[in-house]
């Protein structure tokens, strides 16, 4: 007799045969293709026998062809346990309804706290995480994860220059640092305003003071360029130093300045574009192990790039080793550019000025530059470039030294 694996969500029943020679009605079944297994005599006249629930029929019409009594003494299997539970209807009905009503409770943002920001600008982040989908009552796992709202926060606020996002349980944390620039009153206050590097004067404007240089003078690092003291004593044995007034500074003065930069650019480069084709894959990680739950079949890219993000689930500061993994699969395409001698030159140009500039400030113009000295070798060229840049040399600090 083949032996059967009983499957549990069938549901099974042992059966009892009573009669002579019992072991043959259990025989018929088989014969009638009805499975049986785990047969067990008890004595001459008794046997028992498991069979699957939905065969009883087909069993109950077989013993009318014969003498044998059935009885069936045990039950088990899902459809018995679903016909259990079915008697606490309203109680499961309860106790699912609580169970959900608890994890939107605790998987939901009920408070926004925002730190290092006025109160202005308090209600302004508000009413932009709003836009973004972040606001009480909303739950964590329905939008986008920490860093994508930092990257559209840093967007949107310019004067932003940090800002950290910790979802702590029920409560979404930033911590937010503006961008400060120096107290206007703090510059007033400057008595003296100095040279911060060499360089030739070629432009002055003095707002307020009385300058000790002028067009075309080569002044140093350090050195005093206009001076809140009005009044000008040659005699310096007189005691008159109490009557001098000062007053503050106010002024810009370029010179013209010199820099020496070196560049390497390659002839040969990589570079990789998207071409749109996306293949999203889902996963239930559970500690270190991973479940699939949707997206089997292989990308069918032969390059690309995965973009991960989890969300997870906290009951109070408890945060259970469970987590929802979504893997975005990005198809992309490798491609290799060849650049001549005189195209990585200009693009090593290009690239030393816009290193000057970023470094300088917006303010600075660059006037010449030339290449002192250029090299191939390795498949990368290599250029010296010496600019003359035309730039405000007045220090931002009141003392006498350059930066």
């Amino acid at each position: 007799m083949k032996q059967t694996q009983p499957i549990w969500l069938k549901g099974i029943v042992t059966l009892k045969v009573n009669g002579h020679y019992p072991e043959r009605f259990f025989d018929f079944c088989v014969r009638h293709q009805i499975p049986v297994w785990s047969i067990k005599k008890q004595s001459d006249l008794e046997c028992l026998g498991d069979i699957y629930l939905k065969d009883i029929k087909r069993i109950r019409q077989l013993r009318r062809k014969t003498h044998y009594k059935l009885s069936f003494v045990k039950k088990r299997g899902f459809p018995f346990f679903y016909q259990k539970l079915k008697g606490f209807k309203q109680l499961l009905v309860t106790l699912l309804i609580a169970i959900l009503f608890f994890l939107y409770l605790t998987q939901s943002i009920w408070f926004i706290e925002i730190e290092g920001v006025s109160t202005e600008m308090r209600e302004n982040i508000i009413a932009t995480l709003e836009d973004y989908g972040v606001k009480k009552g909303q739950v964590k796992f329905l939008i986008d994860n920490p860093l994508e709202i930092q990257r559209k926060l840093l967007n949107d606020y310019p004067d932003i220059l940090w800002v950290g996002i910790v979802p702590n349980g029920i409560t979404y944390q930033l911590e937010v640092i503006t961008k400060k620039q120096p107290p206007e009153q703090d510059n007033q206050r400057r008595t003296h305003l100095y040279a911060k590097k060499d360089g030739v004067i070629s432009e002055m404007f003095v707002a307020k003071g009385r300058p000790l240089v002028g067009v075309n003078d080569f002044v140093r690092k350090g050195q005093l360029l206009v001076t809140g003291e009005l009044n000008h004593i040659e005699d310096k044995d007189t005691e008159e130093d109490d009557l001098k007034e000062s007053s503050e500074t106010e002024a810009e003065i370029y010179a013209t300045t010199w820099y020496e930069s070196q560049v390497t650019i390659p002839l040969e480069g990589m570079y990789q574009t998207e071409t749109g084709q996306t293949v999203n894959k889902y996963h239930l990680q559970i500690g270190s192990f991973q479940l699939p739950i949707w997206g089997f079949r292989s990308t069918g890219f032969e390059f690309e790039y995965v973009e991960s993000s989890n969300h997870g689930f906290s009951i109070g500061d408890w945060t259970p080793p469970i987590l929802f993994k979504k893997n975005t699969h990005k198809e992309i395409v490798p491609a290799k550019i060849e650049r001549s001698e005189d195209q990585a030159i200009a693009i090593g140009l290009q690239q030393a000025r816009q290193n000057l500039l970023r470094n300088l400030g917006q303010t600075t113009s660059i006037i010449d530059e030339k290449i002192l000295h250029q090299t191939t070798e390795s498949g990368k060229v290599n250029l010296h470039v010496y600019f003359t840049v035309k730039e405000n040399i007045v220090n931002t600090i009141d003392m006498n030294q350059g930066d």
